[in-house]
């Protein structure tokens, strides 16, 4: 039992070092980019590292975008009827020390700003004993993720604050998203956030600082 134990234990960190070594040779750039019009863009995908690279490339359609990461909705690209944008090729090999690039084609315009998240996840190869290729989906899990805006022709930047006794929600009434920086909230200031159109987000606190579109203090509205 103890020689099973430590096998295991030799095995777990074998994976380990490879997530290490994944984490050091694959790099993506850049890891935002925004689409306008019919104009094709690309994303470079680099191996910085001594050994082939091999990777897959997935798209999925961010449902509410703005959210933190962990709370994005996501429709895998197969899955959409009419997909508004393309990302070839699916699956690059790289050598060391080689970049390859990811097409980004858009297929039609869009009417609102429409996000979308491309992942490059390396296909780590290992050799060796069973255990060794059991442990492999711990490394096979790592990813590196890109955010694509579409951007419709014609933009309208708008905001709708409603403030209530604790909390303001915060709504795009425009077509494309808000960036609101330097936010207060009761005395704080929490993270920069982006209010898209379709998805909107509540902040709690009494006494609000919203800067460029005024706040709110115990419910009432305070100007610019």
């Amino acid at each position: 039992m103890k020689s099973h134990f430590l096998l295991w234990l030799t095995c777990l960190s074998s994976i380990y070092l490879s997530i290490g070594t994944v984490k050091a040779a694959i790099d993506i750039s850049p890891k935002r980019i925004e689409l306008r019009g019919n104009t094709p863009q690309t994303i470079k995908v680099s191996n910085n590292g001594d050994r082939i690279e091999y990777v897959t490339i997935s798209t999925s359609l961010v449902t509410n975008p703005g959210v933190h990461f962990s709370k994005e909705q996501r429709i895998p690209m197969g899955l959409i009827y009419q997909p508004t944008l393309y990302a070839s090729p699916f699956k690059l090999q790289l050598n060391p020390r080689q970049h390859k690039l990811i097409t980004l084609r858009p297929l039609k315009s869009v009417d609102k700003e429409t996000v979308y998240r491309l992942n490059v996840r390396p296909i780590v190869q290992l050799h060796g004993t069973s255990a060794d290729r059991a442990t492999a989906s711990i490394a096979v899990n790592l990813s590196f993720s890109a955010i694509i805006r579409q951007r419709p022709e014609r933009e309208k930047v708008q905001l709708d604050v409603q403030c209530e006794q604790k909390s303001v929600l915060l709504t795009a009434t425009g077509n494309v998203h808000v960036a609101l920086k330097g936010i207060q909230t009761d005395g704080s200031t929490p993270e920069d956030i982006n209010i898209y159109p379709g998805t909107p987000q509540r902040l709690s606190g009494k006494h609000i600082s919203l800067p460029g579109y005024g706040g709110c203090l115990a419910g009432q509205r305070m100007e610019k």
